[in-house]
């Protein structure tokens, strides 16, 4: 590789850098307080015998994944599994539906079957417009489920159907995600220690 392109690859990564820290910066500044609230209503669902249903498309089906197995398995300390559950992992589920009925209801079925009022539904969309994330979260919200919505900047559909908003202050998808990963981290870490840092957190 020659220096001219080294040089411009190294601009280009660096760029990626500072531009993901920019926003996560803006994210601590803007949306701090959206994020203590949302770990308060999963500590609260948890201890009342609660469940917490995540789901999302593509990149947020993965980070739906990811955050319901630090949930049941573990995330920085060793206590009991938590009750968190992503419908975006059976794949029959996913295709049956899909095949018989529409796409756009493949999180609305599962709610509806498994879910019951005090669950707490998690809607991840970048864009903020995945009808079968809003088709889910409007059911969520008329059926007495807590309703929290994980988009990127600006009003989108998610806003009329949650209880609680994130709304990550980027239009680019790839900063977007990068931050609801990191909301998602910080998540597990409050509702860790909430549920299990000792009596103070009780």
């Amino acid at each position: 590789m020659g220096n001219t392109l080294q040089e411009r690859f190294r601009g280009l990564a660096e760029a990626c850098f500072l531009e993901s820290l920019r926003v996560k910066e803006d994210l601590l500044r803007t949306q701090m307080t959206a994020v203590l609230d949302m770990a308060d209503v999963v500590v609260r669902a948890f201890r009342d015998g609660n469940r917490l249903f995540l789901f999302g498309n593509g990149g947020s089906a993965s980070d739906a994944q990811h955050l319901a197995a630090e949930f049941v398995n573990r995330f920085q300390r060793e206590r009991p599994p938590l009750p968190a559950i992503a419908l975006t992992v059976d794949t029959s589920i996913l295709t049956s539906i899909s095949n018989d009925f529409h796409f756009d209801d493949v999180f609305l079925k599962q709610l509806r079957a498994l879910a019951r009022p005090g669950d707490v539904a998690l809607g991840i969309s970048t864009s903020g417009r995945s009808p079968n994330v809003l088709k889910a979260l409007r059911w969520a919200c008329e059926n007495g489920l807590h309703t929290l919505g994980w988009t990127g900047t600006g009003l989108s559909g998610m806003d009329d159907c949650c209880d609680l908003m994130l709304h990550v202050p980027s239009k680019v998808t790839a900063r977007i995600q990068e931050c609801h990963i990191t909301v998602g981290h910080t998540l597990c870490a409050v509702v860790d220690e909430a549920l299990f840092g000792g009596e103070d957190c009780q």
